[in-house]
């Protein structure tokens, strides 16, 4: 017993003064930017995209990881899409200027507007590394449940986009 408390006493003092490394997820929609130094004005390295998983140390409202700093801010020790309703991995495409209102009568709107011939107008889905997507349009009838298309506005950018399979979330049921 006594060997227990001598052991637990030095290990408090050899973790004494060490920022434990915590593992969060990114909250930011758009995605958090990972910095060179922990300050809103240095270098941007990179992006995490929302929902990613992150561990480091946070001290002084920054977490540093090995790709650099985070705005804790930004951080959340809790999955963002928890409560989201995982609906699979499905094939993604994208889509160009119609000239044209989508299905629901709403004008497409680039990186909003997502087309998929079951889910209700109005429904927001997360796409993973592409972000949230509101269903507003209605795909070919040869579109299957597990694939959505999404709204890019110029055929260049969609040739860019290809075809893509991506983790899908129904993140809300309708939106007005």
């Amino acid at each position: 017993m006594r060997r227990v408390a001598l052991a637990t006493a030095f290990m408090t003092i050899l973790t004494a003064g060490f920022a434990q490394a915590e593992v969060m997820y990114v909250t930011a929609k758009e995605g958090l930017r990972i910095r060179s130094e922990p300050s809103e004005e240095a270098e941007i390295l990179s992006v995490l995209p929302f929902a990613s998983e992150v561990d480091g140390e946070i001290e002084d409202g920054w977490m540093h990881t090995d790709e650099g700093y985070l705005s804790e801010e930004f951080l959340s020790d809790t999955d963002p899409l928890s409560d989201a309703q995982y609906l699979g991995t499905w094939r993604v495409t994208a889509y160009f200027e119609t000239g044209h209102q989508t299905a629901s009568g709403a004008w497409p709107e680039i990186n909003v507007t997502a087309a998929h011939n079951s889910l209700p107008f109005g429904t927001q889905i997360y796409i993973e590394n592409q972000g949230f997507w509101t269903v507003q349009d209605r795909g070919p009838s040869s579109m299957g449940e597990n694939w959505c298309d999404l709204y890019l506005g110029d055929y260049g950018t969609c040739v860019q986009f290809g075809e893509k399979y991506a983790k899908v979330y129904l993140v809300t049921e309708e939106k007005p």
